[in-house]
């Protein structure tokens, strides 16, 4: 595609809303350059800057751009044309609106393949970490938030602070939110329909295919389970932990200790009376590793100790040690997963 298409002016109408049919196709396929998508966000910031009070309606825009191709076949209407308008024969106008609804089709397909774009590529700013890698970020807010491995931290590019500061979450952060005069609200929500809602304080929220917790360590949290039909705010107040099942069920326990809970920030893995079925668990999640406990009593056995969480086979090293097991590694081969089988000693 030639560049020259795509001009700075052109990527900023669009996130005006002002951009044609054509354009919305033209930006699609752009942006499925890796290299292009870094100067679309390049330009965004730009003119994030240049534009702080503007808050485009972005469902309106699209819903426009879709009727646009959907309504306007490119074909002057025969009832209104115009007194010296050529006279085409029944052949032209056939062959012309072939052409009109083969192109109209694919722009259609085009755009709502495009709706992705226009409802999280272009509307939330994603914050990932990879496996075994921590990071933390400071939102236009001043809230911290620090992500622990595996996650994915999505904040709205335009309106948040106004009124409602609203993210998702995927995998586990530590949030500090900072209170604003307005007294907004900061909501977090999970995959699996935990809403998390608070004022300014400090807390952390787990969210993986097992299910959500929310530790607080700070301030209030309001919990609310959106899978139930009639939820319920749940309070939390600071030493309590709250746990969200699978099926949507929400229990809280107070007074508990955080220091678990919090050993991640530190690189660190913290047991308490913990079963090493689970430890091998968070390893797997931690690092994107297999870990099998492949005999059943070793599984239940429960340990205590804190383990610098740097490498996989440095803690499985030293855990084999204090439960006298031994640990076999199979190095990935071609799309494997590598994997790391725990066993007992055998004399």
């Amino acid at each position: 595609m030639k560049k020259s298409l795509l001009s700075k002016q052109v990527i900023q109408n669009f996130f005006e809303g002002k951009t044609t049919r054509m354009q919305n196709i033209l930006i699609e396929e752009w942006l499925e350059n890796p290299a292009n998508r870094e100067l679309y966000f390049q330009w965004l910031d730009e003119w994030e800057t240049e534009n702080p009070q503007f808050t485009p309606d972005v469902e309106q825009a699209y819903q426009r751009s879709l009727f646009t191709v959907q309504d306007n076949t490119g074909l002057p209407s025969l009832d209104h044309a115009a007194a010296d308008t050529p006279v085409r024969t029944n052949r032209d106008i056939l062959s012309g609106r072939r052409f009109a609804f083969k192109w109209v089709a694919a722009a259609s397909v085009a755009l709502i393949m495009g709706a992705y774009l226009l409802s999280d590529f272009w509307l939330y700013k994603q914050y990932e970490t990879g496996y075994g890698e921590i990071r933390t970020v400071v939102l236009p807010d001043s809230s911290r938030v620090t992500l622990n491995a595996n996650s994915v931290l999505s904040v709205p590019r335009f309106g948040f602070g106004g009124g409602t500061r609203e993210v998702r979450l995927q995998g586990e952060a530590e949030f500090a939110v900072k209170h604003t005069v307005e007294h907004s609200k900061f909501i977090v929500r999970t995959p699996d329909k935990l809403e998390v809602k608070v004022l300014g304080t400090e807390f952390i929220v787990y969210s993986r295919e097992r299910g959500s917790k929310v530790v607080l360590s700070q301030g209030s949290v309001q919990l609310r389970s959106l899978k139930e039909l009639n939820p319920k705010p749940m309070l939390m107040k600071p030493g309590d932990v709250a746990t969200m099942s699978m099926q949507g069920t929400l229990t809280l326990k107070h007074s508990e200790s955080l220091s678990a809970h919090q050993a991640w920030k530190q690189r660190l893995f913290m047991f308490e009376n913990t079963p090493v079925s689970e430890i091998a668990y968070q390893i797997s999640e931690h690092f994107g590793v297999n870990v099998v406990v492949a005999d059943s009593t070793l599984a239940r056995r429960t340990i205590g100790g804190t383990f610098n969480a740097n490498d996989p086979a440095n803690v499985l090293k030293v855990l084999s040690d204090v439960l006298n097991a031994r640990v076999t590694h199979s190095p990935p081969v071609d799309d494997r997963t590598e994997t790391f089988v725990l066993d007992t000693n055998h004399l």
